[in-house]
């Protein structure tokens, strides 16, 4: 067997990256919104849906970070 790493959905090394990160695409998520209001279905709206999963996905993995530091103590 080999070692065992970090699980297969987990994004950042650790929360801070996490949390910066996925601030990061968030905000591009929201600005692309901002971008694509008015036009019909753009590459803006495309772009702005895949900013917010990643976004959304970086956050997840920095909150289950800091939960699982703070039972660790």
């Amino acid at each position: 067997m080999g070692a065992v790493g970090s699980p297969w959905w987990q994004t950042a090394k650790t929360p801070k990256q996490g949390f910066i990160l996925g601030g990061f695409w968030s905000f591009l998520a929201v600005a692309y919104w901002v971008f694509a209001i008015g036009e019909p279905i753009s590459w803006s709206a495309f772009i702005a849906v895949l900013a917010a999963l990643l976004g959304v996905g970086y956050l997840v993995t920095a909150v289950l970070l800091r939960r699982r530091q703070r039972s660790d103590h």
